[in-house]
């Protein structure tokens, strides 16, 4: 119901602090007062959101806009390089062979007879 992270039983305490504080006979006027500040807030709100996106249509930056939200329905962002990543351990070994040469295999000592 609510987005902000208030359940049904917060709902509920709020309610009751609300009716015992306030008291019952002036509850729905209160009630109506905050109605009527979250419908001028949300009315600012979405102004604001609409010079905002006017601005940046202006700006250009609308194909930018949309660039970002493509890459949201996405969900990923594909990788530039095909080329799998190199190790550290892996780029260690081709510059100890790149300076050094092969390097040597121990030799396995075996029983003596």
């Amino acid at each position: 119901m609510f987005d902000f992270g208030i359940g049904y039983t917060e709902l509920f305490v709020i309610g009751v602090v609300a009716i015992i504080v306030i008291g019952p006979k002036d509850l729905p006027r209160v009630l109506r007062a905050v109605g009527q500040t979250v419908a001028k807030m949300r009315g600012m709100a979405r102004e604001f959101q609409g010079h905002l996106d006017s601005a940046m249509k202006d700006a250009g930056l609308d194909d930018v806009k949309k660039e970002i939200q493509g890459l949201k329905d996405i969900g990923t962002i594909q990788p530039v390089s095909k080329k799998p990543p190199v190790t550290d351990t892996k780029k260690a070994e081709e510059d100890f062979a790149k300076f050094f040469g092969e390097p040597e295999k121990p030799a396995v000592s075996g029983p003596s007879a």
